[in-house]
């Protein structure tokens, strides 16, 4: 039996793998994210998500005021250092990390912190709310900190801020949108 054949499928498959890695084709590839998973996201706000499918999307999409790591620390994301937890621990101080913008070039400060919280608290529908029910008071002390006032101590509050909880989206973006938010929604990420 010959090797021609095989010699000339051998040529032929490192012929396609070098136009696939030529710097057009790997530019190309860039334009498109193709993402598999087995069902589709519910709604993709943060305020109004329930899924565990759509927790997925969003680690991908929007950024959010704490991460966790592959050893379950606890790390800033957009915050810019772990909170200051004061007042025997109802009170809690979050700084966050200066010239941060949101996806629509607006700017992610204090406010727009205080905006998505309280939105996650009082927006009808909201399954961020019962997260977030300790929280009594949520004040902008500067452009970027934050202080949230807590009716006791709740030890879970910054992993409760590693999740959809902690992720602030863009006023402007909210108020352009209103209850379409889902469909093109806008926060700090790829």
């Amino acid at each position: 039996m010959s090797r021609w054949p095989q010699a000339f499928r051998l040529v032929l498959g490192a012929a396609f793998l070098l136009a696939a890695l030529a710097p057009g084709a790997a530019h190309a590839q860039k334009k498109t994210l193709v993402v598999a998973l087995n069902q589709d996201p519910d709604l993709l706000d943060p305020t109004l998500a329930r899924t565990y499918v759509g927790r997925i999307i969003f680690s991908q999409m929007c950024e959010k005021l704490y991460e966790i790591d592959e050893s379950l620390n606890i790390f800033p994301q957009l915050a810019a250092a772990l909170p200051a937890i004061t007042d025997g621990g109802k009170t809690v101080t979050i700084k966050l990390r200066p010239n941060v913008k949101f996806n629509d070039g607006t700017p992610m400060n204090a406010e727009a912190v205080r905006f998505s919280l309280d939105r996650h608290q009082n927006l009808k529908g909201s399954n961020r709310r019962s997260e977030l029910d300790h929280v009594t008071a949520i004040e902008v002390v500067d452009p970027l900190t934050v202080r949230l006032r807590l009716k006791a101590p709740l030890s879970p509050l910054t992993a409760i801020l590693t999740d959809r909880a902690g992720m602030p989206v863009s006023p402007a973006a909210v108020q352009k949108l209103g209850d379409k938010f889902g469909t093109a929604p806008v926060c700090v990420g790829p």
